[in-house]
């Protein structure tokens, strides 16, 4: 190093790491020192200019620069040397870090439910030392990303899924898959609905509600795409005009949507929907719903209507708790709310009505017959 104008280069994360030790006021000063010293000879600034910048003797420079490049950042910053190249971090340190980022913050005595990378930091370095991990007390925020990122840990981040809490979800799923297998059964190799000889079929409808639909209504008239501005222009104030519910259905031998829009979605809806149900299809037949655990679908109102049906006319198969995506019919609501509902506006709750009928009557001039495909090979008679 006779030319003292040379540049060293870094390891990887330890220009960070060094630049956050340079502003840190806590930290001993010839710590702070050290790493201004690596810095600048990174950025290619002789000995003397080093020296001189920070009131030092250039031998200094030449025996920080000298340690870095024989064991790294601990043997240049830190007086207690260590035979070879030392490990920075601990794997103690690091797994106790880790462990902290697991944890939850209202547990340790804070307000928050999830970890920031600056609280998640503060806490790391105020609490090192009593740890038993007093390098970490200068520890970055970088190298604590790093550390957190090599193990896939992402301590800010919720990622929701649904619990199992049904005790009978197994054997429920089994019963609606076999429906589905069932279903399949019913169609010939052509794709056509094989009719039995005596015509007495099992229909099979996909039913569940929607709720809460708003009916919303702009307060000035939308400003349509024009060559200067290619994007729909919507005032952000609107007026609420009330919810709807919609009740539906799909029949999965046909395709055939069966709306029915009420203001609730209580007994007497449900019981409505099945009376639509009842006189749309042949009385020789069993209407075969699957449908979830709602309790207006299990209400002594619906028990006293379904008791005045013939015997068969109508069988429920209740997917379990939880378990709606089971239920073909939510696909179809979620393509609903992606193509109709998403930024609908409208000027009475009545054309919300209107719109969602029509909805419907245009998907049935195209009807798509849907087949349920997740573990059908697993289905056996």
């Amino acid at each position: 190093m006779a030319n003292n104008t040379y540049c060293i280069e870094l390891i990887d994360g330890d220009h960070d790491y060094l630049l956050s030790l340079s502003k840190t006021r806590t930290i001993q000063a010839q710590i702070s020192e050290r790493a201004k010293i690596l810095l600048q000879k990174e950025a290619g600034k002789s000995d003397k200019f080093v020296a001189e910048g920070l009131c030092i003797d250039v031998n200094t420079v030449r025996r920080c620069v000298q340690k870095y490049l024989e064991g790294g950042t601990d043997l240049a910053l830190f007086d207690k040397q260590r035979k070879g190249r030392p490990t920075e971090i601990t794997s103690d340190a690091t797994a106790w870090i880790i462990d902290i980022a697991c944890q939850r913050p209202a547990d340790l005595g804070y307000s928050q439910e999830l970890w920031t990378m600056t609280n998640l930091h503060k806490h790391i370095q105020e609490h090192a030392s009593e740890a038993g991990f007093p390098r970490l007390e200068t520890i970055s925020r970088t190298r604590i990303q790093q550390i957190l990122k090599k193990q896939e840990i992402k301590p800010y981040k919720i990622k929701y899924y649904c619990e199992k809490r049904d005790p009978d979800f197994e054997i429920k799923m089994q019963d609606v898959l076999t429906v589905y297998k069932q279903v399949e059964m019913q169609f010939d190799e052509n794709g056509e609905v094989i009719v039995p000889d005596d015509y007495k079929l099992t229909v099979t409808i996909s039913y569940d509600e929607k709720p809460g639909i708003q009916a919303i209504a702009n307060t000035t008239e939308d400003l349509r795409p024009t060559q200067e501005n290619g994007e729909v222009y919507r005032d952000s104030e609107y007026k609420r005009l009330g919810t709807v519910s919609l009740l539906a259905g799909i029949d999965l031998l046909t395709g055939e949507t069966i709306p029915f829009v009420s203001d609730t979605h209580k007994s007497a809806d449900f019981i409505q929907f099945l009376k639509i149900l009842d006189s749309k299809y042949p009385v020789q037949d069993t209407i075969r719903i699957i449908l979830d655990n709602h309790s207006a679908h299990t209400s002594k109102e619906t028990k006293n209507f379904l008791a005045t049906m013939p015997e068969g006319r109508f069988e429920f198969i209740f997917t379990p708790k939880h378990g709606s995506w089971l239920n073909i019919i939510e696909s179809f609501f979620s393509k609903m709310t992606r193509q109709m509902l998403r930024g609908i506006r409208v000027k009475t709750k009545q054309e919300l009505i209107d719109r969602i009928y029509k909805y419907f009557k245009e998907i049935n001039a195209d009807p798509v017959v849907y087949h349920w495909k997740y573990k059908m090979d697993e289905i056996k008679f």
